[in-house]
């Protein structure tokens, strides 16, 4: 089962997104097919955020619209929603020591762990998720 990074679901929404067409097919796979995938409303949640974000975009997009691409991506039966469980903290922090995650790649490690924990395999543009032992990871593409 599968687990979009932010930045997956980010390219797949923005045409101006340098990846957007290998993001978007990727993304309408999953929703229009019908194996189960998972979701992090902590991913939604920064999609949201970098989505809307005039420091950004110079033209960023409206709300609405990128509340109802999540809404889409939560609705499909077929979607998982993935929050962190009893043993989420204790990967995260054994992620964090071994990569002396810091500062910007903290936040990988907490979405590294979730995938971990969960056992899903992580979709990512980013090869950061590379130094995370155990995270089973690739590109969209």
């Amino acid at each position: 089962m599968t687990l979009p990074d932010v930045n997956v679901l980010v390219c797949a929404f923005r045409p101006d997104s340098q990846y957007h067409s290998e993001c978007r097919h990727w993304l309408d796979s999953v929703v229009n097919g019908n194996a189960a995938f998972g979701m992090s409303p902590e991913v939604l949640g920064s999609v949201v955020r970098i989505l809307t974000n005039r420091r950004i975009y110079r033209q960023p997009d409206p709300l609405d619209k990128v509340l109802a691409y999540a809404n889409t991506v939560l609705d499909q039966p077929h979607c998982l929603v993935v929050r962190p469980g009893a043993r989420h903290w204790g990967i995260f922090c054994r992620l964090c020591r071994e990569t002396d995650a810091a500062g910007g790649l903290a936040p990988d490690a907490w979405f590294a762990a979730l995938a971990i924990e969960s056992g899903m395999e992580w979709i990512t543009l980013d090869r950061d998720f590379r130094h995370f032992d155990g995270l089973r990871w690739r590109a969209p593409f």
